[in-house]
């Protein structure tokens, strides 16, 4: 027997709408305009979304997970079903559901608007669609949403002026967790961050240059194909012995083959090892835990100890790790 839902008194209704599911509360919204404003009247709620591979949407609630999957059969519309995979941050098991896949456009508009969602947790061009990227990413910019992450990787077209032009819009993106590039761009690219989430790890690293390193604002830093040299370096950890300089950084990590022995840093030539010294594990962030052994201790002027370790080789890698006492263990090798 059919229910006159909107009758209902609106604290019932409101708590109705409590019990469902981003899934459910979807089916409900396409009922009538009165319904979905009514979903959408009761506030914004602590969701989260993103856009998955094979065109999918996902909305995180929580610990939970829920999967909006395109199609192009209609008998599939609102067919549910659990997700085959477990989430990528959780072991329970997404449940998910059809929807028309001419709406993949609107889609995201609509739950944002609908469920009043202010979190992005990942914009990515997994589906080798830097178009639909850019589409979404202006949402988010129009909207002055949070972005909790961004990974560019290099697929279809690697060095198209589609991901040059993407990346111009990256500083109007509030990205506040990680951002994660592993594209190869044209040698005359550059790019200047004006704000830096929490972490940022740049495969094919050549157009981020001494100047962007001197102005990070990160936790965790990973460079690799560098162009970065021994001078650079010293540069750099001239400054970060200063008090107040690099507040937030626990972790660096570079390949270039610019790194040689012929230069010091911190008057030192590498590579720069210490056999005496112990191997020191430091766990911070959300399942982050990073290591370093036989490294040299460096002490700001502030007391803060970092331990440093330079390689050479065919790939020359220097390993940086800032230490707190509540977060290090130090095991003797």
């Amino acid at each position: 027997m059919p229910i006159a839902l909107l009758k209902f008194p609106s604290d019932l209704l409101g708590e109705v709408f409590k019990l469902c599911n981003p899934l459910e509360l979807y089916c409900l919204s396409k009922c009538s305009k009165r319904v979905r404003k009514s979903i959408t009247w009761r506030g914004p709620r602590n969701w989260k979304i993103r856009h998955g591979k094979s065109k999918t949407t996902w909305v995180r609630c929580g610990e939970d997970q829920y999967v909006f999957k395109h199609t192009i059969n209609p008998d599939e519309y609102y067919k549910t079903s659990l997700w085959p995979y477990s989430a990528i941050f959780s072991n329970i098991q997404p449940l998910s559901m059809f929807v028309d896949i001419a709406e993949r456009g609107d889609l995201f508009n609509y739950l944002l608007d609908t469920f009043k969602i202010t979190i992005v947790e990942l914009l990515d061009n997994c589906d080798e669609d830097i178009e639909f990227l850019r589409q979404t990413s202006s949402i988010a910019i129009d909207k002055n949403m949070e972005v909790e992450q961004v990974n560019l990787y290099d697929l279809k077209n690697p060095r198209g002026r589609d991901a040059v032009d993407f990346m111009s819009v990256m500083n109007q993106l509030k990205i506040t967790q990680s951002f994660y590039c592993c594209i190869e761009f044209p040698s005359n690219f550059q790019h200047q961050f004006t704000t830096y989430p929490n972490e940022i790890c740049v495969l094919n690293s050549t157009w981020f240059k001494i100047g962007q390193l001197l102005n990070c604002t990160c936790v965790k830093i990973e460079l690799i194909g560098s162009v970065l040299r021994n001078q650079d370096f010293d540069v750099f950890f001239k400054k970060w012995k200063k008090t107040g300089t690099y507040p937030n950084l626990r972790w660096l990590k570079i390949a270039s083959k610019k790194i040689d022995n012929q230069s010091t840093i911190l008057e030192i030539v590498p590579p720069i090892t210490n056999a005496n010294n112990p191997l020191i594990e430091a766990s911070f962030g959300y399942n982050d835990s990073f290591e370093i052994s036989k490294a040299v201790r460096i002490t700001k002027d502030d007391g803060t100890e970092g331990w440093l370790k330079v390689e050479l080789g065919n790939w020359p890698k220097l390993k940086f790790l800032v230490v707190k006492p509540e977060s290090v263990n130090v095991t003797n090798t």
